[in-house]
């Protein structure tokens, strides 16, 4: 199963990461329009990030090697979309950090995943 979650996890972070890459304003564009629906914003970001977090963290649950960076990912995920659903106010003051004029920070983000998906396809076929 975790070879499974792994290459969700590879053909996610890639498909993700170029889309940072390509468009980045329309990333930002998005988390600005759903910041602009207040708390249900929030569960928005939240019902994005907590899906995958929890599948990671239910067949996932590696601690060594470079397939733990995934199931730290999945923890980070399932710690953030609990602080979205539960606190829906402080997300909605992350999210507030979001402005056309530092959507190139969508682009670190998209060479970050495609990195990390990368590693972890390496690590999938046994080169790492």
């Amino acid at each position: 199963m975790e070879s499974a979650i792994q290459k969700l996890a590879v053909i996610s972070f890639f498909v993700i990461g170029l889309s940072h890459i390509f468009q980045p304003r329309a990333w930002a564009q998005f988390f600005i329009d759903i910041r602009s629906k207040g708390e249900t914003g929030s569960f928005i970001n939240a019902f994005i990030h907590f899906p995958l977090g929890a599948l990671i963290v239910a067949f996932h649950n590696v601690w060594q090697g470079i397939p733990m960076i995934l199931t730290l990912m999945g923890y980070g995920w399932v710690l953030k979309g609990f602080i979205y659903f539960v606190f829906p106010k402080y997300g909605l003051k992350t999210m507030s950090r979001v402005s056309l004029e530092k959507s190139w920070e969508f682009t670190v983000a998209g060479f970050v995943l495609i990195g990390i998906g990368g590693l972890l396809f390496l690590s999938l076929i046994g080169k790492l």
